[in-house]
């Protein structure tokens, strides 16, 4: 059943924390400073709802002074299926906001073909200064995006051309996320969440399969259990391994069985359905016994000598 799974595709994605993207080119001790100060600042959110202001859904405009909201552009979006979006962005940067228009719209309207429908949502896309954004979040310095609160907000560089390419792919990585909050009621697993997320960005970062083959020659695979939430509470070494393999295991779940039974699954969750229950019923699997066939196709890729 799970034979693909040993096959040469597998490999890791860049590395994206729950909410926020890192480079996983850096050393380990450099990552668990960055992860220590993003557990403090994700910890900090819920008092200071400072990452995200919370949007008028009637003018679309977010409850900022009238002075800032003049230096800022705010361009609402009416998506299929009658969700909402408002991209707001520094005037001096409109055409880096239209320029994301038609990725939403895309990635939109993808994710509603692949799932029939999705229920319709409102939610905000914020790109800040970098500087303000790190001073008000905390945030570590390899953070590209962040999805706090039902919110995405994106920092831009004030001193360098924006890298368009890394733009969108923060951007379709964090508006999975608001997707499958819809689709789930909030109720997803983090590992299901953060895996399709990265299988939305586009090509996977080839500097992470040597870190998950090391990860799985020493330690088994990381328990979906401690992968039901934010990543951030993990040790630091076992974070690329988790979101590494948080990618293979919802490649599996597409791979195997597809978005129909995938969508049956989130709707089950948004339900009030319990997770485990959710699953079998979805999948015609307990989550146990998937979890049991990932890792023994995981342990024998790692055992395989490296292309």
């Amino acid at each position: 059943m799970f034979e693909q799974l040993s096959g040469a595709h597998l490999c890791a994605p860049v590395v994206v924390v729950k909410m926020c993207r890192f480079n996983p080119s850096r050393s380990v001790r450099q990552e668990a400073k960055s992860l220590a100060l993003m557990t403090v600042a994700l910890l900090c959110t819920s008092i200071t709802a400072i990452a995200a202001p919370k949007i008028d859904s009637d003018s679309g405009r977010a409850r900022y002074s009238a002075e800032e909201a003049h230096r800022l552009r705010f361009t609402p979006l009416q998506l299929t299926g009658g969700s909402k979006l408002t991209l707001i962005s520094p005037v001096r940067w409109s055409d880096v906001a239209d320029d994301l228009v038609e990725t939403l719209h895309h990635t939109h309207a993808e994710y509603t073909k692949l799932f029939s429908s999705i229920p319709a949502f409102s939610t905000s896309i914020r790109l800040m200064d970098e500087g303000s954004f790190y001073e008000l979040t905390g945030a570590p310095s390899w953070t590209n995006a962040m999805f706090i609160r039902g919110q995405i907000v994106i920092p831009l560089s004030t001193d360098q051309p924006v890298d368009l390419e890394t733009l969108h792919r923060s951007v379709k990585h964090e508006y999975t996320h608001a997707i499958i909050a819809a689709l789930s009621g909030g109720k997803a697993p983090g590992w299901i969440d953060e895996g399709l997320a990265q299988l939305t960005e586009g090509d996977e970062h080839p500097a992470l399969r040597t870190s998950l083959r090391n990860w799985l020659r020493v330690n088994d695979p990381v328990p979906l259990a401690l992968l039901q939430g934010g990543f951030t509470k993990l040790n630091p070494p076992m974070v690329p391994p988790a979101y590494a393999q948080s990618l293979l295991a919802s490649k599996a779940v597409v791979e195997l069985y597809g978005y129909e039974k995938l969508a049956r699954y989130f709707e089950n969750l948004r339900e009030g359905v319990s997770k485990d229950a959710a699953f079998l019923s979805a999948f015609g699997i307990s989550t146990e016994d998937f979890e049991q066939k990932l890792g023994g196709a995981l342990r024998a890729w790692a055992k395989r000598e490296e292309p």
